[in-house]
């Protein structure tokens, strides 16, 4: 890894006491915009709690808008301190941490010590998911270089003089999947010579790769075939002068290989790229913003990845080192340095929650609006802006309070808070005139529409009712146009003739109904049908008494055929198996 020679040196001092490195006052506000809007598009589709509070949820009576150096923020809004999912709060993060780990560079640069820089990387493909590669980079670190290390890099520490260490996460997207890798800045006792520095990248390769195979992850390559460069380990040492610079890389915002001053930070976000096709975070969120549908697949698991591992990680014991040889350190978390850079500066005005959040936090874009004005023209323009929302300034956004904290109120400022919650009071009473009205209206033309509707409802009836009977008159005359004029007269007589008929049916059912209701006792007369064909009354013939007992005849007395002997007795003969004479 080279350095840039060209770019900027960081301006201001850093210390343990200040809330990080200075703005300039003509700072480019342009990735700040973007920043804001970027997590405005982020906080529904990446599922963190957290980040859907962030810059929007109150953490008192109200919020404050200051500002510092040309730079607007809000006092008094919830920050998520996410140094990897948050475009806001990264931002601030990185630049506290970076001017930090440069001063911490030139320190220990000043002390005629060492400093390297280690990269280490592993075999990845596009099926590799990235809580899967995390977790054996983490085993491997350990197994190799952590708690868990073996004699060799124990003995190697001595050897080279290796005092602590720096480690810092990174990971980018590509062809290949998703590339995950450790910047590791090992601080040595004494400056390594170019034979040094390689005999400590072969070592460091042997342990890395040792335990990568270890904790299940594939053998890395120790050089590239086609160029020869160092792949799975790389050691860098800087030149002299150089070693804040390669300190600062070590929070460069996961911006591919370029050096960053102070106005490039404030831009990386929205302006820089990864190297090689490969894709930064940040970059994968903003293609998902966009609309693809598989960077929002790819950003989703980055969050849920990246949200519990440790951007910035120091060795035990480095930070007691460098305050035992006079440097002093940010003691500060991720989360305070967020909340700390977004409120520091001079207080403008006093926005209350219910204000906030009814009329400037639901609201897209006020937020960054009030901060735009404020960095325009102070308080006068954020009254003008607010009383353009049709806020009552006074009132809902008050100008912010100026005493010290033992400081007692003078007579002048008692009667002002009197007078701003008479005017409060006023204006309540007002908005409820106001409502009561809005909603009396609200009803009265709610009113006139029902009614409105109601009556194309039964126009359209009508209409509907008027088509269908237009249309069957209509049919009726299609069907009578082909027959000439003697088969016209035949049917219209037919169609007279069973009218007649089916009249003279209705009536008599209709006499039939009356006839039972005013005798519900007689029996009921039968019933003809019209339409199906009467069944014709069987009626049986006679039976012929049979002959008395004892009355024997040779012969049938019906025929007149001769008898069977068996039924001699009884006068009569079988004509059929079945049938009787």
């Amino acid at each position: 890894m080279s350095t840039d020679k060209t770019s900027g040196e960081a301006s201001g001092t850093f210390s343990g006491g200040k809330p990080g490195t200075p703005l300039e006052s003509d700072a480019d506000t342009r990735a700040r915009d973007i920043q804001f809007e970027m997590r405005e598009a982020l906080r529904a589709g990446s599922g963190l709690e957290r980040l859907e509070k962030c810059g929007i949820s109150v953490l008192a009576g109200g919020v404050t808008p200051t500002l510092r150096n040309g730079r607007a923020g809000f006092a008094g809004v919830v920050t998520c301190g996410s140094v990897h999912v948050c475009p806001c709060c990264s931002t601030s993060i990185r630049r506290v941490r970076q001017d930090e780990l440069d001063q911490v560079g030139q320190f220990w640069e000043c002390q005629s010590c060492g400093l390297v820089m280690m990269t280490l990387t592993m075999r990845h493909y596009d099926r590799d998911a990235l809580e899967d590669l995390e977790q054996k980079q983490r085993a491997a670190w350990k197994a190799g270089f952590g708690m868990n290390a073996g004699r060799q890099w124990r003995d190697a520490k001595v050897s080279f003089g290796i005092r602590g260490f720096i480690r810092a996460w990174e990971v980018t997207h590509g062809p290949n999947g998703w590339h995950a890798h450790y910047h590791v800045l090992l601080f040595l006792a004494r400056p390594l010579a170019n034979d040094d520095v390689a005999r400590l990248q072969h070592l460091a390769f042997e342990v890395w790769s040792t335990a990568l195979v270890t904790v299940g992850a594939r053998m890395p390559l120790e050089v590239s075939e086609k160029d020869g460069k160092p792949v799975a380990v790389k050691i860098d040492a800087p030149d002299r002068g150089e070693s804040g610079r390669l300190a600062r890389y070590l929070m460069k915002g996961q911006d591919g290989k370029t050096r960053w001053g102070i106005a490039a930070e404030l831009t990386r976000q929205d302006v820089k790229v990864g190297q090689g096709g490969h894709r930064t975070p940040f970059e994968i969120a903003r293609d998902a913003i966009a609309g693809d549908a598989r960077s929002w697949e790819l950003w989703r698991e980055f969050v849920q990845t990246a949200t519990g591992v440790r951007s910035l990680y120091w060795s035990n014991g480095l930070r007691k080192l460098l305050a035992e040889m006079g440097f002093e350190l940010d003691e500060r978390n991720d989360q305070d340095i967020a909340a700390d850079e977004a409120s520091a500066g001079q207080p403008l005005a006093c926005i209350p929650a219910s204000t906030w959040y009814r009329h400037i936090a639901r609201h897209k874009g006020r937020p960054l609006a009030l901060l735009k004005a404020a960095e325009r023209g102070g308080v006068r323009a954020i009254r003008a802006l607010v009383e353009s929302w049709g806020l009552l300034w006074g009132a809902d956004v008050t100008e912010p309070e100026k005493l010290e904290a033992d400081e007692l109120p003078t007579a002048a400022e008692v009667m002002r808070r009197a007078n701003r919650v008479e005017l409060a009071a006023r204006a309540e009473v007002w908005r409820r005139g106001f409502a009561l009205a809005e909603q009396a209206e609200i009803k009265a033309r709610a009113k006139e529409t029902d009614a409105k509707v109601k009556a194309l409802k039964a126009a359209a009836v009508d209409e509907t009712e008027q088509a269908a009977v237009d249309e069957t008159a209509q049919l009726v005359i299609e069907e009578l146009e082909p027959l000439e004029q003697g088969e016209a007269a035949t049917a219209r007589a037919e169609f007279i003739r069973r009218r007649a008929l089916a009249a003279t049916a209705r009536l008599d059912d209709i006499a039939a109904a009356l006839h039972r209701v005013r005798h519900p006792n007689a029996v009921p007369a039968q019933r003809v049908s019209l339409r199906k064909r009467r069944r014709p009354v069987l009626v049986d013939e006679p039976q012929v008494a049979p002959p008395p007992p004892g009355a024997a005849s040779p012969t049938c007395r019906t025929c007149g055929g001769k008898l069977a002997p068996a039924l001699v007795p009884y006068g009569h003969h079988m004509q059929g198996r079945f049938t009787r004479c």
